[in-house]
């Protein structure tokens, strides 16, 4: 839906509807899951829990309606302590239209995690990328209204409900050539940097005790691309902690690609650099991108497992990593089963193996792989309540 520039009845829609909505609802604080759900030791959950790492994975409430939706509900009830949104918290799938508010399918994932005693990590509040045309119409002034009610309206709804959030997503694009290298888009067309600073207040004023998170992307990989975005990302994190930004944490992506290199002591190494910044890490969204590797199937899945065994042997080695999410925990649930993802898909069209199960929810090398690392990290230091 297209809508003009300048026109009082955009606002008055956004702050009806916001308003109307966080009304109608009201949570009680919850409890994050990680120790207080027992999970069994032979599991990813189990394994991680025992020495005090939050381990989880992306969750899309679209699946439990597929003929395998009993085994997905089952594997995330095994195997992991928290869970956090692909699609179902992002603006587009929230507010398709200025005046239409959609928490369905967010409503439904909160509830699953309520059922089964898991925890919520929210991805994600603002991202300068992926909205829908009606917003892009809007006026600068009308932006910044627009993420004020965003912010205000979603973490009143579900106020107590996640221990974490992605504040702001991705806010690093080279490409764009702007200051900073940060992303364009209507939130920096309007504000500027700034906005970054106001998510982030705007958060802190409504949940004082969740740990609030900036998720960026592509600063694991050894090459240029990976250089650039670790250190657009740290200057921005140092500019923003100068100015005060209740930030408590980075989120770091970690999409590993098969073609891609890798060095991943000195990725640990600016890990390390955020840690020292007083910050607390999560690796968000873990996966393996196969595409580069051989089409036998026992040896693409022996490489896959190997790329995580290497990068989680250095990464978890660093106490300040306190959480490890992977994107999905199926190939057949993978986004790189969409075949619409061209960019994704093997130049073989042989069906991507990305993750710890496969297409029929079975273990793969993958999964030991991740064990093992998991067995091996050092224990984390208890997480400081915050006052």
């Amino acid at each position: 839906m297209r809508i003009h520039k300048s026109t009082t009845v955009t606002r008055r829609a956004i702050l009806a509807a916001g308003a109307a909505t966080a009304a109608a609802t009201a949570f009680g604080k919850g409890l994050f899951a990680v120790g207080q759900k027992r999970f069994a030791q032979n599991t990813l959950a189990g394994l991680a829990a025992k020495k005090g790492l939050a381990f989880g994975a992306s969750f899309a409430v679209h699946e439990l309606d597929r003929d395998h939706g009993d085994r997905y509900a089952q594997l995330y009830r095994r195997d992991v302590q928290l869970i956090t949104s692909e699609l179902a918290l992002k603006i587009p799938i929230l507010r398709p239209a200025a005046h239409i508010l959609n928490f369905k399918p967010a409503d439904r994932l909160f509830a699953f995690a309520k059922d089964n005693a898991l925890g919520v990590h929210g991805h994600t509040l603002i991202w300068d990328d992926y909205l829908p045309d009606w917003i892009k119409q809007l006026g600068p002034g009308e932006v910044e209204h627009l993420l004020n009610a965003h912010v205000l309206t979603v973490l009143e709804r579900y106020k107590g409900r996640a221990e974490t959030w992605d504040v702001v997503n991705e806010p690093i694009a080279p490409w764009d050539k702007n200051p900073g290298n940060l992303r364009q888009g209507p939130f920096y067309a309007s504000m500027g940097e700034a906005y970054i600073a106001k998510s982030f207040r705007l958060a802190r004023e409504i949940e004082p005790n969740a740990t609030l998170l900036l998720n960026e992307a592509q600063t694991e990989s050894a090459d240029e691309n990976g250089a650039v975005f670790r250190k657009s990302l740290f200057e921005l994190v140092r500019r923003v902690l100068d100015q005060g930004v209740p930030i408590d944490g980075i989120g770091l992506q970690c999409h590993l690609q098969s073609e891609r290199p890798y060095d991943f002591p000195r990725f640990a190494d600016f890990v390390n650099q955020i840690a020292e910044l007083g910050l607390e890490v999560q690796i968000t969204e873990l996966d393996v991108n196969d595409s580069a590797f051989p089409a036998a199937i026992a040896t693409r899945d022996r490489r896959v497992a190997t790329l995580y065994h290497n990068f989680l042997t250095e990464v978890l080695a660093i106490p300040a990593v306190s959480s490890l999410i992977l994107w999905q925990l199926s190939d057949a649930t993978s986004w790189m089963a969409d075949p619409s993802l061209s960019n994704a898909l093997r130049p073989d069209k042989k069906p991507s193996r990305p993750l710890p199960y496969d297409r029929g929810f079975d273990k793969k090398p993958a999964w030991h792989a991740i064990a093992k690392a998991l067995r091996a990290m050092p224990a984390r230091p208890p997480k400081a309540k915050k006052l």
